[in-house]
């Protein structure tokens, strides 16, 4: 049950890790055209900013989407419905550095 719920977020991930620079915004609409376009957003999504929590603990929100593609949410507005997501910068300066 726990890899199904995790697995239908990977349309988040795989969008992330594609087309994602230093900050991506995306609106709740492009969430629901890009990565949901049988089910949409869930309801939550829209109306608790607690689904958009950087938290591993609980898989049926969407955090396993952006915590794998390695970006977290650094910004929810539900009333203009979009989300702001900043890549986390842990490796690519140290890579770079090592391989000199």
């Amino acid at each position: 049950m726990m890899k199904d719920r995790s697995k239908k977020y990977d349309a988040i991930t795989e969008y992330l890790k594609d087309n994602g620079g230093s900050q991506v915004t995306l609106t709740f609409t492009q969430f629901d055209e890009l990565l949901f376009p049988h089910s949409g957003l869930p309801k939550t999504a829209r109306t608790d900013a607690d689904w958009w929590a950087n938290d591993y603990r609980h898989p049926e929100k969407g955090a396993y989407g952006w915590l794998n593609a390695d970006y977290e949410v650094v910004q929810i507005n539900l009333f203009k419905e979009y989300v702001v997501l900043n890549q986390l910068v842990k490796s690519n300066w140290f890579a770079t550095y090592e391989n000199k």
